[in-house]
């Protein structure tokens, strides 16, 4: 079988060499075709090496980046666990010096309490009173942070204090808080009022506690934008979100520890999206799925010209 290969072999040698003439010329020119084929597959390596290793690059860098980030996030959920725990310290301490004064009712004082570590302080108000009831005493500890502003309402019974209400609020958002009736129903109620940072537009929000009837615990938190409460008629009115003369206001009414959608109002417009001087009332937003329209109108109804915010709705606003 060797021989035959050699058989074959040599003929088409001795065909190269009487094509070019010279054998020699022929032996050079098939070294320089296997040098060049060499040359180009050292290159097509080289490239997909550099490919590898730039897709290596990418991806250590990608990896980096989502390191770094879980890292952070790590950070803050540790510094947030510290600054959970050193205010439930501020919290007990508070409480410590409440017990120092269990036979008083009536009393108020405050005072600044500093972080171990010295990070930051803590304003501390403390009131006790017969706020929501004439027969038991409420006692509020307030704790305003850099970041946030805490509420803890307790209930005293007995020399005892339970926890009756608890309310957290970004320090930047909080402006104020109230105790009064809401609903009309003549019990006090407990109002956290606030106003967004982030986003366009008026957007100033209550969070309501309505007392229940045994005067010693309270109802889930009602969030309202823009109300104007009316505690006579038991209703709530005010300016829902969006821009100036753009947007809707709403109605609603006071259901025992519910809140009822009466009516929702706003501009009419035409096919090209333009104001017709009439108003629309319906049951529900316009780009609700269960939308209806109520009532058409030619004028505004009294009972919203006087609410807060309404030179929003109308987009009549004095600058």
């Amino acid at each position: 079988m060797a021989k035959r290969t050699e058989g074959m072999l040599i003929p088409n040698l001795r065909k190269a060499q009487n094509v070019n003439g010279n054998p020699m010329k022929a032996t050079t020119h098939i070294f320089a075709i296997a040098i060049l084929l060499l040359f180009i597959s050292c290159r097509q390596a080289n490239e997909k090496k550099t490919v590898a290793a730039n897709h290596s690059d990418t991806k250590t860098f990608v990896d980096k980046k989502e390191e770094e980030r879980l890292e952070k996030r790590k950070q803050i959920d540790e510094q947030e666990k510290l600054d959970s725990i050193n205010d439930d310290k501020v919290l007990s301490e508070a409480i410590k010096i409440v017990e120092q004064r269990k036979g008083q009712d009536r009393y108020k004082m405050s005072y600044v309490s500093t972080m171990p570590d010295s990070s930051y302080q803590v304003d501390v108000d403390i009131k006790s009173d017969f706020y929501f009831s004439n027969e038991l005493p409420n006692l509020i500890i307030r704790r305003t942070t850099p970041s946030s502003i805490y509420i803890d309402i307790f209930l005293k019974k007995n020399q005892l204090y339970q926890k009756i209400l608890f309310h957290k609020q970004w320090a930047l958002e909080y402006t104020s808080d109230t105790i009064r009736d809401i609903n009309g129903d003549g019990l006090k109620d407990f109002v956290v009022n606030w106003y967004g940072r982030t986003g366009c537009c008026l957007k100033a929000f209550s969070n309501v506690y309505l007392l229940r009837s045994d005067k010693k615990s309270f109802s889930n938190s009602f969030e309202f934008i823009n109300p104007t409460f009316s505690p006579k008629e038991q209703i709530v009115r005010g300016v829902c979100y969006g821009h100036p003369g753009e947007t809707e206001m709403y109605k609603y009414k006071w259901n025992k520890e519910a809140v009822d959608t009466i009516e929702y109002i706003y501009y009419e417009k035409n096919g090209k999206g333009e104001k017709t001087g009439k108003f629309i009332i319906s049951n529900n937003l316009p780009y609700s799925d269960n939308h209806k329209v109520l009532k058409r109108l030619s004028f505004m109804p009294a009972e919203y010209r006087k609410i807060e915010g309404y030179d929003w709705f109308t987009d009549n606003l004095t600058l």
